[in-house]
């Protein structure tokens, strides 16, 4: 390659790398808003502003509107007070108002209460940004002269948060950690908790096994009684058939056993012995027709008496 096309190659170089600049630049700056038209402020805190640098976001309601210019701490002598100042641009067109032109936005959001708050960016980095809003604690505005438009603050707990957080042990906590992990590598490792591991896996097995069996015995048990539940339908159908059949014939045999007593008394005599057999067998006659009338009665009522007995709460 000659000295000529070297030459050309470094220069395509150098305006490639100056285009890629500027439109890393262009798309670094895309904010939605132009840099133009700025307007600056100053926000006066009495307290620790540590963490917060210059160029730090402002924002309102999480969205970007101007940056952190300059970080300066001041002693006022006429109030014995040491304040740290910090000098922020806010740009007016990054907030728009609806169904107006106006673009003073910003001096009338300030006219109606806007505050500023520190806030925390990263807990892990420490960096801190400016929250513009309408807050619930009242505004404080510092009794001294400012170069630029003063924007009131509100307290907040950041700098108490902050004190905890660097508070914290990190080489304890991390100690004890360590005992834990050692502890349960202790626990996981002992024969005792395996067996007693494998104990309860066993009483889940046998407690599935009954488990199975209970229900092929309740599956016996329900067989049993459906065909119970049939011999006692088959016995009380077979009785519902019969049975009145037999108390007709019962009862007219009676009718017949009476009247032929009837005629008996007419040809003998009352303290005969034949008479006083033939008295006892109508008693014993009646008192087996009653005995078939209650049995008729009672299966009308239960028909599975036949099987189970008659129930305790059925009282005649």
């Amino acid at each position: 390659m000659n000295r000529k096309s070297l030459s050309v190659s470094v220069g395509l170089f150098v305006i490639l790398i100056i285009t890629m600049t500027f439109a890393l630049v262009l798309f670094l700056n895309a904010d939605g808003f132009s840099r133009k038209a700025v307007q600056r402020y100053q926000v006066l805190f009495d307290s620790s502003i540590k963490g917060l640098n210059v160029g730090a976001p402002v924002t309102l309601r999480g969205v970007k509107i101007g940056e952190v210019v300059t970080i300066k701490t001041k002693l006022y002598h006429n109030h014995q007070k040491v304040l740290n100042v910090v000098t922020i641009d806010m740009y007016p067109d990054a907030i728009s108002e609806h169904d107006s032109s106006d673009q003073n936005v910003l001096g009338q959001l300030l006219q109606q209460g806007l505050s500023a708050q520190v806030g925390l960016q990263s807990v892990l980095t420490g960096m801190l940004y400016i929250e513009v809003d309408f807050f619930d604690s009242v505004p404080e505005m510092q009794p001294v002269d400012t170069e630029y438009p003063q924007i009131p603050t509100v307290p907040n707990n950041l700098e108490e948060f902050i004190e905890r957080f660097e508070s914290i042990n990190i080489a304890e906590m991390a100690s004890s950690l360590t005992e834990v992990l050692d502890n349960l590598s202790r626990l996981t490792g002992d024969d005792r908790l395996n067996k007693l591991i494998d104990d309860v896996d066993k009483a889940f097995v046998s407690v599935a096994a009954m488990s199975d069996e209970m229900t092929s015995s309740m599956a016996g048990i329900r067989k049993e009684f459906a065909a119970m539940s049939q011999d006692s339908g088959e016995v009380t159908a077979l009785l519902k058939t019969h049975l009145p059949a037999a108390t007709q014939q019962l009862n007219e045999t009676m009718l017949q056993l009476q009247q032929t007593m009837s005629a008996a008394e007419e040809t003998l005599a009352p303290d005969s012995p034949l008479m006083y057999q033939l008295m006892q067998s109508s008693k014993d006659i009646s008192r087996a027709s009653r005995a078939v009338d209650d049995l008729a009665d009672l299966l009308q009522r239960q028909p599975d008496s036949i099987i189970f007995g008659r129930q305790s709460g059925d009282v005649r």
